[in-house]
């Protein structure tokens, strides 16, 4: 196995005697072009003596390949992405190939997994996008292999057999070791400096042992001021071995494999920056969490195995060392450096001439490479792989706590009054009207010291009673608790009447960057800004779906460190998500926003916008296909979004052209739902009547049926399957009342202190992070049910609870709980319960 540069490998060969075990064979393979190669560890070769001199060169070696890799890289071939997406995702191979083709094809992930889901073995929107990220890696993969290739043969660096090598690479880390030695040493590095000098053939003849012997006195140059000692000779040839085993790939294979198999250790210390900061103040007097290191208390001298690590564990450490209060370390254990420096020794001292000095500066070279090299390079690689793996973790949770924040279920035919808590501004409130329009916009001051409480006591119940409102939506801002104390007591007082008014606290994360926003002046171009964040707070309990779209998804605020990651990933998952969420509920062509409407798959902002643009010039849209009659949306469009847009009765003056315009069923299989209908004697007028849903129900139990219509149809039967599913459902029957995510209202606000130890409570989930989930208990903070406490049980937004409290810590203002039961029915006029 040759340790040489590789570039020199790809540039000239040495012809060797092949050791073979027929004369045959050694004619076959004796002018297989090949570098002398140090012996594979395994293969131990006869070590020279000193005397051997230049005959050690003509020593018979065993040949491995030019680029001087081992068997396991000459097993693997070249793959095609559908093959790798396969093995990467673990997913059949025939789905895999239908899933590349869908998205050569630009066909959208709601697309998919609704209308195309036979195709792809019925896997999951959220499971489809991790599949679709690892085919994008696989995509950009192909690409940096084409370029690399290119490059290397414009530098006339490439032969057949490095070029197969590159394309069989399956990970950007794997191309990047593997191209590390073509890489020429940067301008102005020890080892360019050296090269530079004439000291690479000095170097190359000690690191392998060829003829002839170096002594260092005649490579001394008095005249040259870099080469005028001895000393200054052996540190420029030491500089060009450390670079050249940095570079040796099978070195770098061994360092990946060791990292995997041996122990490595991260350990957190407290830095001098975190005992300055702790407990600082602000020049208002209020602690600044900017520089408060108290959050990273139980980093303050923490250690574990990379491999036992949590996500969350790996993000706080590294925003506790961004934030200069912690000092992170990489700790390998004695047995990996001396495995690997064996390892080393192995590959470039088994073979050569021996003397004195060779093994003088190889010993020095090889410790000076483990330390400023080797060490460092495995520490940056366990870092990164750290981070990359909290990164996709944190994604994560965004993605799915977005989801369940989006598909929450509305509340339609309510008035609502939305209230922004704060203190010296007062809290905002907007009334708004069953179809969330604006009714009546106001400020009170029930809060701090300049508070008045009387006026603003009044002014609610003649707001409330002159709108005939009921429901209260509490922004869950600054003052949210205080405001909630206060609700509590006029609940208490009788002020407010407990058996016919409830409030909502409703997550108000994003509100004032939206009444800050463009979409915001133009709905409401004479409305004061925090008046706007009000409005936004009731319309979030009227349609979450509607109002959230409004918002860029990552200043909702219900995911785990999404600053410290990468915004543009997070950004592309999270507007992916959206997607879904609109794309699955629908919308009404006639009636949807901009906001809303750009969100369907397969339109974009431009394109939503001369849809509303054609709806205001030629009137209300009649059909779905009228969509092709706008500029813009061309056939592939159309497909894309047509089953995702409904054409509603309402909008229409209660009646619509196609029935089956308001249904799921998309165009494409208008004619296999119009053959569905006549089989079971029904007309398209009778589209969500009860005897209608009920027919196709009996029909669905008729495989036979179904798979005639299957066949005659030329369709798949899952085909036939989802249109008889979609002719069940009730006309315009909304997909979030399929999950049952109702708002949590309440008439009362405990405090903290109230509660003991072993108390039952209820309550609804908030958030949910890898290391558990923040549950609304009705007191002043959200209690935490950390996963050791969860039995198991997969939390997400909104879900109702029973939990026991096992801390109360009122110094900090922190709950613990544990799960102990998962409400099965929403009450949505839920109280507080104790055994």
């Amino acid at each position: 196995m040759t340790t040489r540069p590789r570039r020199q490998a790809a540039k000239k060969a040495t012809i060797v005697v092949e050791i073979s075990d027929s004369e045959d064979n050694a004619a076959d393979n004796g002018n297989e072009g090949t570098e002398n190669a140090c012996p594979n560890v395994d293969e131990p070769m006869p070590v020279a003596s000193e005397t051997d001199g230049a005959a050690q060169s003509t020593q018979p070696v065993a040949s491995t390949s030019t680029s001087g890799r081992s068997s396991f890289w000459e097993r693997r071939k070249v793959w095609k992405i559908p093959e790798l997406l396969a093995e990467t995702e673990r997913i059949e191979p025939a789905a895999a190939r239908n899933i590349v083709q869908l998205f050569e094809n630009e066909n959208t992930i709601p697309f998919i997994c609704r209308y195309r889901r036979d195709l792809v073995d019925h896997i999951t929107p959220d499971r489809l996008r991790e599949i679709r990220n690892t085919y994008v890696d696989i995509v950009d993969l192909r690409k940096k292999q084409e370029h690399i290739v290119n490059q290397l043969e414009r530098e006339k660096l490439l032969n057949t057999e490095i070029r197969e090598e590159l394309m069989c690479t399956k990970t950007a880390e794997e191309l990047e070791f593997l191209y590390a030695p073509y890489k020429p040493a940067s301008k102005g590095t020890l080892a360019q400096r050296a090269k530079a000098l004439g000291l690479e053939q000095y170097a190359n003849c000690l690191l392998y042992g060829e003829a002839p012997k170096v002594e260092l006195a005649s490579v001394v140059d008095t005249s040259k001021e870099d080469l005028a000692t001895e000393k200054q000779v052996l540190e420029g040839i030491c500089n060009l071995i450390i670079h050249n085993i940095s570079k040796n790939t099978n070195v770098l294979e061994e360092l990946r494999r060791l990292q995997n198999v041996q122990r490595i250790t991260l350990k957190c210390s407290k830095t001098k920056a975190a005992k300055t900061s702790a407990g600082s103040k602000s020049a208002g007097g209020h602690s600044d969490n900017k520089v408060d290191s108290s959050k990273f208390e139980i980093y303050f001298n923490f250690q574990a195995d990379i491999k036992s690590i949590k996500p969350h564990q790996t993000l706080a450490i590294n925003r506790g060392e961004k934030h200069k209060f912690l000092s992170v370390k990489v700790e390998t254990t004695e047995y990996m450096q001396k495995d690997l420096m064996r390892f080393i020794y192995a590959q470039y001292m088994s073979q050569g001439m021996q003397y004195p000095l060779r093994s003088e500066v190889f010993k020095r070279s090889l410790e000076e490479c483990y330390a400023k090299k080797l060490q460092p390079l495995l520490c940056r690689q366990v870092r990164a792989e750290l981070k990359e793996k909290a990164t996709r973790a944190s994604i994560d949770v965004f993605a799915k706590n977005l989801k369940q924040l989006l598909l929450m279920s509305t509340l339609k035919g309510e008035r609502i009054l939305g209230i922004d808590p704060g203190f010296t501004n007062g809290c905002k409130l907007a009334l708004i009207s069953e179809t969330a329009d604006v009714l009546e916009t106001g400020v009170i001051y029930p809060n701090g010291r300049n508070a008045k409480r009387k006026e603003a006591e009044s002014k609610l119940v003649q707001l409330l009673s002159k709108h005939n409102c009921r429901i209260i939506a509490l922004g869950n801002g600054t003052a949210c608790r205080e405001t909630e104390m206060w609700l509590t007591s006029l609940f208490q007082a009788g002020t407010l009447d407990s058996r016919s008014i409830r409030y909502s606290i409703v997550n108000e994360n994003g509100a004032s960057i939206y009444s800050c926003s463009d979409v915001a002046t133009k709905e409401f171009p004479h409305m004061d800004r925090n008046e706007i964040s009000a409005v936004s707070i009731a319309r979030r309990l009227n349609d979450p779906l509607s109002e959230y779209v409004k918002i860029e998804p990552r200043h909702l605020g219900v995911g785990m460190y999404q600053h410290d990651v990468n915004e543009k990933t997070l950004t592309e998952t999270l507007n992916d998500v959206v997607s879904e969420c609109v794309s699955y509920v629908g919308v009404d062509l006639n009636t949807a926003s901009l906001s809303v409407l750009k969100h369907i798959a397969g339109l974009s902002e431009k394109k939503a916008e001369k849809i509303i643009e054609h709806r205001i010039q030629k009137g209300a849209f009649q059909a779905r296909k009228d969509l092709l009659a706008v500029k813009s949306i061309g056939e592939k469009t159309y497909v894309q979004c047509a089953g995702f847009v409904r054409i509603e009765p309402l909008s229409l003056g209660g009646k619509v052209k196609n029935p089956l315009d308001c249904t799921w069923v998309h165009p494409e299989s208008y004619e296999l739902a119009k053959a569905i209908i006549q089989q079971c004697d029904l007309k398209l007028s009778d589209i969500g009547k009860a005897s209608f849903m009920l027919r196709i129900k009996e029909l669905a139990q008729q495989q036979s049926t179904l798979q005639q219509l299957a066949a005659a149809h030329k369709l798949p039967l899952e085909r036939v399957e989802f249109v008889l599913v979609a002719l069940q459902r009730e006309l315009l029957q909304d997909y979030r009342a399929d999950l049952d995510k109702r708002p949590l209202f309440k008439q009362g606000l405990r405090r903290l202190d109230e509660l003991s130890i072993g108390e039952v409570v209820t309550g609804a989930v908030t958030n949910v992070t890898h290391f558990g989930a923040f549950v609304d208990v009705g007191v002043e903070r959200d209690g935490l049910i950390h996963q050791s406490h969860m039995n198991n049980c997969k939390l997400s937004i909104g879900d109702r609870i029973v939990a026991s409290v096992v801390k109360v810590d009122k110094k900090r203002h922190q709950l613990g709980l544990r799960l102990e039961n998962m409400l099965e029915q929403t009450d949505t006029s839920f109280t507080f319960k104790t055994e």
